[in-house]
């Protein structure tokens, strides 16, 4: 593929376009180019696959136990004697404590190797999977919960880092959809193995059982090198091999927190993300609360559900984000637009499903929920790979989570309470508003993510440069001014 020459010179292209491709004409046409878009090598753009698939492995893992516990929440409700409000506090406070982990550890990250805090974290939850079915009171539950989100809570700051670190710009709306497909493998295996082991052995073994293949990744990842921070900014930048191959010095947390700050596209993004926060986090417990109170179905029940529908997730995924690709490559603030839009139609879903006749009509709005819903990670994320300067990247991906935290601590609570008041359907009117909020502030930020990418690369090379330069002369202590 040859890349389009950018309209002013000053600036290098800022990803890759599909000129020269053969137009899909038919089905089967389109089918071969579906297939040829998704074969490993094309996705890593000739990048070795070993990485991804070993942070793929990871992330599916990750989601066996969350996805189990979102599943089987209802009959844990019912265990412990809580109610729906309680319940989602439960879900709500847990998260909240995940977040606040989260956010040093991305400092941390930021300063050490990567590789070997993700392997860690993931040998950290599935201890604390086994803690969850061992629990005998809802304080060990909160403790075991935290746990295992405590060794969650290095995916996103370590994965995604390095997902940006081991592969270039014009890659990575694909590469990050294909590590956020191991979300949907997670999502159906783990609903469909809990629902049915829950069924016939009791809601505790599951956890027992998803700790095994964690292992088996956590044994696989033992085998990644880390990658130098920022090296493809830099080449897309201008600089010789030598350049981007140095590595830039790390900033302080109030430093990193004033560096992303300055930059005009993180504040929206800050802005918008307590609203989208809903979104991210919290449907899995809500569909499970609404099959349960409107539709009366048992964990068995939900559990093949949710698994029967995330394979349309996949499929939102693989046909959509190709196409997302290509925009994106040379315009990437369409990555902005296409998010705040999905989450709109997403809340939207949500009501309808709640509000359905009857379950059939539930499963096929759940349907066209789950193949939109799958597409909005790998676009934020490729987006937040693009205007992050490398030096704080992990942090910067970590960050989303503290915005997150009012619309996790105050919107999951009220929607229990609206719940055990009104009843579940009307507290997915809730979600309306909420979403609207969030596709707005997003939106709005398209004019100034181009912009702000330019800004972050030239940065990410004048201050490698002025490090080079002072080692050779032997100075100390020389920075650079924050990007945007």
């Amino acid at each position: 593929m040859g890349a389009p020459q950018p309209a002013d010179p000053a600036h290098p292209p800022l990803g890759s376009a599909g000129q020269g491709e053969t137009v899909a004409t038919t089905p089967l046409d389109r089918l071969r180019r579906l297939r040829d878009e998704w074969r490993p090598s094309a996705v890593t753009m000739g990048r070795p696959v070993f990485p991804l698939a070993v942070l793929f492995g990871l992330n599916a893992v990750d989601e066996l136990d969350r996805t189990a516990f979102a599943v089987l929440l209802p009959d844990i409700r019912d265990h412990f004697g809580l109610s729906d409000a309680s319940a989602l506090a439960l879900v709500a406070a847990t998260t909240v404590a995940v977040i606040l982990i989260e956010i040093p550890l991305s400092f941390y990250c930021d300063r050490r190797k990567r590789v070997r805090i993700a392997t860690i974290g993931a040998a950290t939850w599935a201890l604390f999977s086994v803690g969850t079915g061992l629990a005998v009171s809802v304080a060990l539950l909160v403790a075991a919960r935290i746990g295992a989100g405590a060794g969650r809570a290095v995916v996103t700051p370590t994965h995604s880092s390095l997902l940006s670190d081991w592969y270039e710009p014009a890659a990575r709306v694909k590469v990050f959809a294909f590590h956020r497909l191991a979300n949907s493998v997670g999502q159906i295996l783990g609903p469909a193995v809990a629902g049915g082991v829950a069924y016939y052995l009791g809601w505790r073994w599951p956890f027992f059982l998803f700790a095994v293949p964690t292992v088996v990744f956590v044994l696989l990842s033992l085998r990644l090198r880390e990658p130098v921070r920022g090296s493809h900014e830099r080449m897309a930048a201008g600089a010789d091999d030598a350049l981007a191959g140095a590595e830039d010095l790390p900033e302080r947390p109030l430093e990193t927190m004033r560096v992303l700050g300055r930059i005009p596209t993180f504040r929206r993004i800050w802005l918008a993300v307590p609203f989208l926060g809903i979104a991210l986090f919290g449907i899995p417990n809500l569909l499970s609360l609404v099959y349960e109170d409107v539709f009366g179905l048992n964990a068995a029940a939900r559990g093949i559900i949710t698994a029967g529908i995330e394979p349309l997730q996949i499929v939102g995924v693989i046909v959509s984000l190709p196409w997302v690709s290509r925009i994106a490559a040379t315009r990437p603030s369409f990555l902005l637009r296409f998010v705040a839009y999905v989450g709109v139609v997403d809340g939207i879903l949500l009501v309808g499903l709640a509000y359905a006749p009857n379950v059939a009509t539930a499963v096929a709005v759940h349907a066209l929920l789950a193949a939109s819903i799958g597409t909005l990670a790998p676009a934020f994320y490729a987006m937040l790979s693009l205007v992050s300067p490398p030096r704080v990247r992990a942090a910067a991906f970590s960050t989303m989570s503290v915005f997150a935290i009012p619309g996790i601590a105050v919107f999951l609570p009220l929607i229990g309470a609206v719940s055990d008041t009104y009843g579940i359907q009307a507290s997915m009117l809730v979600m309306v508003p909420v979403s609207l909020a969030a596709g707005f502030i997003l939106s709005s930020a398209g004019r100034t993510l181009e912009a702000d990418i330019h800004a972050v690369r030239a940065e990410s090379v004048g201050r490698v440069a002025a490090a080079t330069t002072a080692a050779a002369t032997g100075a100390v202590g020389v920075t650079a001014p924050g990007a945007g």
